[in-house]
């Protein structure tokens, strides 16, 4: 003789592992979508707008004129050692990537990202408009 024990709890308790499950998964394919984002604007940056950056040792005409975004180090870079000859590669695509349109090179080691132009760019060096991002959300 079998016993079937299906009472009010084990019907939540399924129904609660039915919706976990389902969150998860959902979970799961909102983070895929934005990781191939991710990687697709990385890739417009080292294809496309990295050569929209404009790299430069004046900081006159920078500093105090210009809004900085970041500093970008490649003896820094967690992946690993990027080579001398790359730097100035290195500092456009990380500049880009962040919105910068230029970069201020400092004893040809460290960099500093501002936005010069009229607004910040995109990945793919195109001018970043208010249609590129969602709206405020207002109370």
């Amino acid at each position: 003789m079998s016993r079937k024990c299906d009472t009010d709890a084990m019907q939540r308790t399924k129904t609660a592992r039915r919706l976990a499950w389902l969150t998860g998964c959902v979970l799961v394919c909102v983070a895929c979508a934005q990781n191939q984002a991710a990687k697709q604007a990385w890739t417009d940056a080292q294809t496309k707008g990295q050569y929209k950056v404009r790299l430069t040792t004046n900081a006159e005409s920078v500093v105090g004129v210009c809004k900085f975004v970041m500093m970008i180090e490649p003896e820094q870079d967690p992946v690993g050692v990027v080579p001398e000859p790359q730097y100035a590669e290195y500092f456009r695509t990380h500049a880009v990537y962040k919105g910068a349109d230029t970069v201020l090179v400092r004893g040809g080691k460290i960099g500093e990202a501002y936005i010069c132009g009229p607004g910040p760019l995109n990945p793919d060096g195109t001018l970043k408009t208010s249609f590129d991002t969602p709206p405020a959300q207002h109370p």
